[in-house]
């Protein structure tokens, strides 16, 4: 299980917000494979797919409408995460991958992602809001 630490906020509530639903859902995911209920724990790993995408979906709207001059980067970071997911949603469809590694992976990735790419992004959003 992981607790949400401080020294993750990327200091953007909006997106803090969506950082800590990430934590919480991967917290879900662990806590339905130890209670042994796979329908629920299937439902939430479709909800994690969902919700990767909406969360990137949103970051890039906020970085397009501010003009993140590192937004294409940024966005390619999103995609291969994405498709890495998607095929692992898939292997867990057919059995052929457990719901603990996919919650390990997206944790293993979500961490130095929010704490060097998304602080960048959020030194851009403060930058602008000091202007």
């Amino acid at each position: 299980m992981l607790a949400w630490d401080q020294k993750w906020s990327v200091g953007v509530e909006g997106i803090d917000l969506q950082h800590r639903y990430f934590i919480d859902l991967i917290n879900r995911i662990y806590a339905e494979i130890e209670a042994r209920d796979l329908a629920h724990q299937t439902r939430l790993i479709n909800e994690l797919g969902s919700y990767t995408q909406q969360h990137f979906m949103s970051e890039e709207n906020i970085m397009h409408k501010l003009g993140f001059p590192g937004m294409e980067k940024h966005c390619a970071t999103h995609q291969e995460l994405l498709e890495e997911l998607n095929g692992q949603i898939g292997l867990y469809l057919v059995d052929m991958l457990d719901a603990a590694e996919i919650a390990s992976n997206l944790a293993d990735w979500l961490i130095p992602h929010v704490t060097i790419e998304d602080r960048e992004f959020a030194g851009f959003i403060r930058q602008l809001e000091l202007q």
